[in-house]
């Protein structure tokens, strides 16, 4: 949502006219642009005004309101006073009523004063805005991205096999994994003890497969398994893949004397599907 749409929701907000979705996305940006508290108890004090007066506006009322508001987009200021007093003087009885005059006239008198404020605020600025904004999104994950390798690349090492199991965990949270954490999760597809923690590496692996060393890292990594699980798991990921580069490496992994034959079953079956 643009910044400008936030302002004019404004209105809204204070009225408790907002979606569920509109107001969390409303209050997050209060979070970040706080100078709009001000505005916005600006706003609650009208209403606070409107709410003391048991008078509830005729439709003909709410017609003659909007039609002033939108008649007012491109006029200078001299016009701006000018329909003022003109709104003011318009049926006289009905705004008179329950003494609510004052609080209405105020309302409108600040809706126009956000309404210009608002066009005021020029296309460079808003993209100058939302520049920061992604620049200060894009920081906030890099900090992220170095804090998570550093974690994946010290419980890597670790003796626990649970405590491998969690980098592996870590290192399939990136939206494009580092190369020390691909090199770290290689290290334990092909040299860890644990079978899970490399069935874990072949997952969080194959979440990186458009990366070209990635693939190619696991088409080296079928013929250096000794776990039935993992050579069916490998098997069937250059299956989804359809990755011809891995039909040698499956070919090298059969001619194994100590082959186990469900394996082999699985590694016949895969070529014929990607071939």
């Amino acid at each position: 949502m643009e910044a400008q749409e936030f302002k004019e929701l404004i209105p809204d907000y204070v009225l408790g006219k907002l979606t569920v979705q509109q107001e969390k996305e409303f209050k997050a940006y209060l979070k970040t642009y706080p100078e709009l508290y001000k505005e916005i108890e600006d706003w609650e004090v009208i209403k606070n005004g409107l709410d003391s007066n048991e008078f509830e506006p005729s439709e003909s009322m709410d017609v003659t309101f909007y039609d002033f508001l939108d008649s007012q987009t491109n006029a200078n200021s001299a016009i701006e006073d000018s329909k003022i007093k003109q709104l003011v003087n318009h049926k006289p009885n009905v705004f008179s009523r329950n003494n609510v005059l004052i609080p209405l006239l105020a309302a409108s008198i600040m809706l126009l004063f956000g309404f210009f404020i608002g066009k005021g605020w020029n296309e460079s600025s808003a993209t100058v805005e939302t520049k920061y904004v992604d620049m200060d999104i894009q920081e906030s994950r890099k900090e992220t991205d170095e804090v998570r390798t550093q974690l994946v690349m010290s419980l890597a090492d670790e003796s626990s096999a649970s405590k491998r199991l969690k980098a592996v965990s870590e290192a399939s949270k990136f939206d494009n994994a580092t190369d020390k954490v691909i090199v770290a999760l290689f290290k334990m597809l092909n040299t860890d003890t644990n079978v899970n923690v490399r069935l874990a590496a072949v997952a969080s692996l194959s979440k990186y497969v458009d990366n070209p060393k990635v693939r190619e890292g696991l088409v080296m990594s079928i013929t250096k398994q000794e776990s039935p699980l993992v050579q069916i798991a490998l098997a069937e990921l250059m299956v989804t893949l359809k990755e011809q580069t891995s039909i040698n490496s499956m070919e090298t992994l059969l001619q194994k004397p100590d082959i186990n034959s469900a394996v082999k079953e699985k590694l016949e079956e895969s070529i014929r599907q990607i071939i």
